[in-house]
């Protein structure tokens, strides 16, 4: 760990959120990104919401918009909140002499360019990116190790973890339109309530369980899209950094923090 490190987490979803949070938990200095709106389902277990309200917690720690400078700054400097920017990638990368740029890919959010280049170290979050070619290194997210270090060379699995975790349900828009939801993340629903409205069609729950993501309301969606997440256990969790999340974050600190010290962190066997 060290305070004199500063961190941009270019993501706002699950795995992006936890890291920021995790990493500013340990003392670094440590700001989020995001271009465009994003369309996460899973709000209360991420920091998706402060892209539109200002403001979102997640266990404790508070992200903020920061649309002016000043308010960046305040981040940066009083460690009280971590700052949210919005816009290009090129005008977050010139805040700051950022050491370190993690990269998530997420829904319609464009990848950035020349990724090498963009700090001293780059992580990309998930086997998508490739340690050596267009990050330094990256992080497995998904399968039974996540939060593992890939360091360059190492292959890619043959076959990747569904994204779609079974013991879930996927509720989808039955045309385009806005979502208005007519119930919150947290309720208990059986099986073919209605979830919301996309104009005048009804968006029936496919399965009971208890809500673990829902879009914005009035967000608008397209045909087909998801639009309600429903765990079929009732005691799922739906709030705060789930356990997979957690070792995500713990293996980017570990990378971090042996990278500063100018240890090579894939020569430690075991390490969690």
């Amino acid at each position: 760990m060290s305070e004199e490190l500063s961190v941009l987490v270019c993501g706002i979803g699950e795995e992006a959120s936890a890291t920021a949070r995790t990493l500013f938990a340990e003392g670094y200095a440590v700001a989020l990104h995001r271009s465009t709106a994003p369309l996460t389902l899973r709000r209360r277990m991420c920091y998706a919401d402060a892209w539109y309200d200002g403001y979102a917690q997640l266990d404790g720690v508070e992200v903020r918009r920061a649309d002016v400078n000043a308010e960046f700054m305040l981040g940066l400097r009083t460690r009280d909140f971590i700052p949210l920017l919005r816009g290009g990638l090129d005008e977050a990368l010139g805040r700051w002499p950022w050491n370190v740029v993690i990269v998530a890919k997420e829904d319609r959010e464009p990848e950035p360019a020349g990724l090498c280049d963009l700090a001293e170290l780059v992580i990309g979050l998930g086997r998508e990116f490739s340690a050596g070619a267009d990050c330094d290194l990256a992080i497995e997210i998904e399968g039974h190790d996540p939060g593992a270090i890939v360091g360059p060379g190492e292959a890619a699995p043959k076959s990747r973890a569904p994204r779609s975790a079974p013991g879930h349900a996927l509720a989808r828009a039955p045309a385009a339109g806005l979502f208005r939801a007519q119930l919150s993340i947290g309720a208990s629903v059986e099986a073919g309530a209605t979830l919301g409205f996309v104009g005048d069609a009804a968006v029936p729950a496919p399965a009971a369980g208890r809500i673990k993501g829902v879009a914005r309301k009035e967000q608008a969606v397209t045909d087909g899209s998801p639009v309600v997440e429903i765990a079929l256990n009732p005691s799922a969790r739906v709030a705060g950094v789930s356990s997979r999340n957690k070792l995500i974050a713990r293996g980017v600190a570990f990378a971090i923090e042996m990278e500063n010290e100018g240890i090579e962190p894939l020569s430690f066997e075991n390490w969690r």
